[in-house]
């Protein structure tokens, strides 16, 4: 009933704009004592899963991983000019890949607690997994250039034929073994397997992934002012059923150079280029896994169960042998300014795309969980703007700086045929909150579905305590059903959106959305006297966080007596039920002087609540690379025999600025699949690096 452990705590609520004072902020403490709080009917001192407060340096080790990645990659061409301005090219490129990633999850861990055979639980469990991957690309091209017939003309032609094939092997071997003796670090697991117990070993060889492509290409220009590109593009994959392997995708491109027009004269003394493009394309995208169209056969090894202790059966992703190439068709009108003798550039662009029969992995329900599907239509339409000003262009200083803005708006235009707007689950919670992202036409992915925060239940939403429960009064929507247990005074209070009385799913609603407004970026250059500088800035703005941490760290769930929390609930901070002595007080006049000056809810609840409380802006403004160096004058560094040297000093993600009381606004760590973004659940903020460099040139 809130009366729960903090130690370490005192950040203050004033929202940061440093990383330092945030994890300060989010600093989940861990006490240096047992604690065991109310009654102890209510735990087993005997259960170390009475508390969920390990120490962390103990997670730590019971959450090792270590894995060694080996690229070996081969690339070689040759080129013949079989007659004059006629060209074959031929290239090839291979590439094998090999990893071993083995995970040690201690007896900390969840999945060792809870996953392990029930006669293994609480012993440490590794996961092994071995890959190797090949990759045979080979691409031949034959160019002419028509230079010669079109001789004294203004006439410019090139064309391009050309075949590419592209072919992936993929084998995955994965053995998980449990039981191991519980002195094991993970160090002693990995290296002495054999003392634990085998559970589950699959070796898979992977459908062979295929790609054939015929493509060409077309250059034409006339007198250097008007320009026509045209390609075309048929690709056949092997992740898609014979009569849906081809794809066919044209596109054509056209530019004007304005700017060399007569009636364009006038505009010399201060535009140097204009160049007007206009573009009409389509492109295919193949991009999910091979073997999908088919149903594929897993073993898999399990805890006894009428004495078997493996089966073979179909996986739970269910095949669709009807699968096919998704199409994006792309227009774009854009404009490209040289301005003061190429000190200034200046391209705009605006765009609109849509794409038809997208690959998503629809969740199902029942035995099996999804199925990669080709469903309905989305369209994006933006505009961005790109520029380059160099300020000052002098023999021994200069100073420029550059940046880039883009606006997009996106939106699903049909779900496909006979298909509703649905919710989607992002799984962080598990089952406690669920399809807490919402798809539905007329508006963009990334839409977060939950309930409007109405504060808290105070005593005086109560008629008072009958001696079991609390009774509300008439008028105040009972929330009992979201929260897990029979609400009281301190609990979290929900808006009873459809006014019936009960907060349930019906009272969901649309509460963000994680597209941005805008994202972009600039940067700065300077140089003087063999000094250089530069400072490279990005940004987002209006894009909303789900910040899913700001939940778990702020409920106390039942089964999680001792549960960490962060600072916003702070004694002094939440509302308690709980008297000094660890009395359960049901006296109003007493709760109401316990809690005066009190503004959170009591964290005690059954079950995770996502209101848009949790949800928050997530715009910011990011210093990322900085870099400031010297080159050594010449005159000192051809006494060393070399043609330059230059040292420099480089600094990665310096600062952030932001309203976000999260790690990092720069998040979406939920992505299972495209369709919940901007989850931000256990995520590292990004690191802080410094480098310290030469270049040397002989």
């Amino acid at each position: 009933y809130g009366h729960t452990v903090i130690w370490g705590g005192g950040a203050n609520d004033a929202k940061s704009t440093s990383n330092t004072d945030k994890r300060l902020k989010y600093a989940i403490g861990y006490p240096p004592f047992p604690g065991i709080v109310g009654s102890s009917a209510d735990s087993d001192e005997d259960d170390d899963d009475s508390s969920t407060l390990y120490n962390p340096l103990v997670t730590l080790k019971d959450n090792d991983r270590k894995q060694d990645r080996k690229d070996w990659k081969m690339d070689g061409s040759f080129q013949w000019e079989i007659f004059k301005n006629f060209k074959a090219k031929t290239e090839f490129g291979y590439t094998a890949r090999t990893g071993y990633d083995q995970k040690y999850l201690g007896v900390t861990t969840y999945y060792a607690r809870e996953n392990a055979q029930e006669d293994y639980k609480r012993k440490s469990v590794v996961n092994l997994i071995d890959t190797d991957r090949h990759t045979f690309r080979n691409t031949n091209t034959v160019n002419y250039d028509f230079k010669k017939l079109l001789k004294g003309t203004n006439h410019s032609l090139t064309a391009l034929a050309g075949q590419e094939y592209i072919i992936t092997k993929l084998r995955t071997k994965t053995t998980e073994i449990q039981n191991f003796p519980s002195n094991f670090d993970s160090n002693m697991a990995w290296s002495y397997t054999s003392q634990g117990t085998p559970f589950n070993v699959a070796d898979i060889y992977s459908a062979d992934d295929k790609l054939f492509s015929l493509f060409t290409r077309i250059n034409y220009n006339y007198d250097s002012k008007y320009y026509v590109d045209f390609t075309f593009r048929a690709d056949e994959s092997s992740k898609f059923s014979k009569g849906n392997r081809w794809g066919y995708f044209p596109s054509v491109a056209l530019a004007w150079r304005a700017s060399s027009e007569k009636f364009m004269e006038f505009t010399q003394d201060w535009l140097d280029d204009l160049k007007v493009r206009l573009s009409f394309g389509t492109a295919g995208n193949n991009g999910i896994d091979p073997g999908y169209i088919k149903q594929e056969m897993t073993s898999q090894k399990l805890s006894y169960v009428n004495g078997y202790s493996s089966y073979f059966g179909p996986s739970t992703r269910m095949a669709n042998p009807d699968l096919k190439w998704e199409t994006t068709i792309t227009r774009n009108f854009g404009l490209d300014f040289v301005f003061l003798s190429g000190r200034l550039n200046l391209t705009l662009d605006a765009y609109w795309n849509t794409t038809k029969d997208l690959l998503i992995d629809f969740p199902l329900s029942g035995a099996y969980t999804s199925q990669y599907r080709n469903m309905g239509k989305t369209e994006n339409k933006g505009f961005e703007a790109s520029f380059t000003y160099h300020i000052f262009d002098k023999k021994d200083w200069g100073v420029s700086v550059n940046g880039n803005i883009s606006f997009n708006k996106a939106k699903i235009k049909s779900l496909g045929e006979g298909m509703q707007a649905y919710g989607v689950s992002s799984g962080w919670a598990s089952t406690d909150i669920i399809e807490d992202y919402w798809i539905e036409e007329g508006l963009a992915v990334g839409q977060i579905r939950g309930y409007k925060n109405a504060g808290r239940y105070e005593v005086d939403d109560f008629t008072g305590y009958d001696g079991t429960k609390w009774n509300l009064k008439d008028g105040v929507a009972n929330a009992t059903t979201v929260l897990g247990h029979d609400v009281r005074p301190g609990d979290m209070k929900l808006v009873d959106l459809n006014g019936d009385g009960i907060i349930n799913q019906d009272d969901r609603t649309l509460i963000g959305d994680t597209n941005p407004t805008c994202t972009g970026g600039f940067g700065i250059s300077a140089r003087a006297y063999g000094f250089d500088f530069t400072a490279n800035f990005n940004f987002s703005i209006g894009n909303d966080v789900y910040n899913a941490d700001k939940i778990d760290f702020t409920t106390a769930q039942r089964n999680k007596q001792f549960y960490n929390l962060i600072d916003v609930m702070a004694d002094g901070k939440r509302w308690t039920n709980i008297d000094a002595a660890g009395n359960l007080v049901n006296d109003p006049d007493q709760l109401r002087a316990m809690n005066a000056g009190t503004s959170m809810w009591s964290p005690y609840m059954s079950n995770f609540v996502l209101s848009d409380w949790a949800v928050e802006k997530g715009s910011f403004l990011r210093l990322n690379t900085m870099t400031i160096g010297y080159t050594i004058p010449d005159k000192y560094v051809k006494k060393a025999y070399l043609q330059s040297l230059r040292v420099y000093f480089t600094a990665y993600n310096l600062f952030c600025i932001t309203g976000y009381s999260g790690l990092d606004p720069e998040v979406s760590t939920v992505r299972r699949t495209p369709l919940t973004p901007g989850v931000d659940y256990s995520a590292y903020p990004k690191s802080r690096q410094f480098v310290v460099g030469l270049n040397l040139n002989f």
